[in-house]
């Protein structure tokens, strides 16, 4: 994790070096949340469409690697043609369904259930997987539980990062805010490089990874003792040595 302006960090960093740039940036809209009945510091940079950053990440990017950029409706055109100008290819527009609306105009104004997502490559990109739908549906960070005003869920980032990248390989965020992609890549065997420039932010991605490592640990302990109690091949009756070689995937 670093803490600094993306800006200046993905100028110093290598050419080609990362398989996956995931990230939600600024979209200009001058966004305040309200968690809580608290009214949450506005987003740094957020007075206009911050597209300043995707040059730098298409130097960095793999040849085939890929973008997932995070936008809204009405500043979508300004990102797609900045994409386009620093020689990405957009693909897909992918659908965020969040399982519930939000407020906005409740009178004169569809209710808004949806985020969306552009997705975008560099090369002859090809999905390691199973060829993913364009829209996903996850459940939105309750109100009461947010850290950040724009918060996304965990789930989905774990999702959008195993549609477009392999175990081990290594995710871009330039806009990290509380640390869903960090969080996501630790939980699906990804390496990651999570850039943030407000210090509070920094400290809470800290700790969510402390937690996310302790989880870990618990739970490979709990496969351990699990494994280790299980009788060894010389002492188990013939049909249970038939039954062959467990493994644990790690995105299962």
């Amino acid at each position: 994790m670093i803490h600094g302006d993306s800006l200046s960090v993905l100028r110093q960093m290598q050419d080609e070096s990362v398989d996956a740039i995931i990230t939600d940036p600024p979209y200009g809209i001058d966004y305040q949340s309200k968690a809580r009945n608290i009214r949450m510091a506005k987003i740094q940079n957020d007075k206009a469409p911050f597209i300043w950053w995707l040059y730098d990440a298409f130097r960095i990017l793999k040849p085939e690697g890929s973008l997932i950029c995070f936008t809204r409706w009405d500043v979508q055109q300004t990102f797609i043609d900045a994409m386009h100008i620093a020689g990405f290819t957009v693909k897909s527009e992918v659908i965020w369904y969040k399982m519930a609306h939000g407020a906005g105009d409740c009178k004169a104004q569809f209710a808004p259930a949806h985020e969306n997502i552009l997705f975008a490559t560099k090369g002859k990109f090809q999905f390691p997987g199973k060829r993913p739908t364009d829209v996903v549906q996850h459940m939105k960070v309750n109100s009461s539980k947010l850290v950040h005003p724009n918060e996304k869920p965990v789930a989905l980032l774990e999702d959008l990062i195993t549609s477009v990248t392999k175990p081990g390989d290594l995710i871009c965020d330039p806009f990290a805010g509380s640390g869903p992609t960090a969080v996501a890549a630790e939980k699906t065997g990804r390496q990651y490089i999570v850039i943030e420039i407000e210090a509070t932010h920094c400290d809470t991605i800290n700790n969510r990874l402390v937690e996310v490592r302790k989880e870990e640990a618990h739970i490979g302990k709990s496969i351990s003792r699990s494994v280790s109690s299980e009788p060894q091949a010389s002492d188990a009756p013939e049909e249970a040595r038939c039954v062959g070689n467990r493994s644990r995937s790690g995105n299962g």
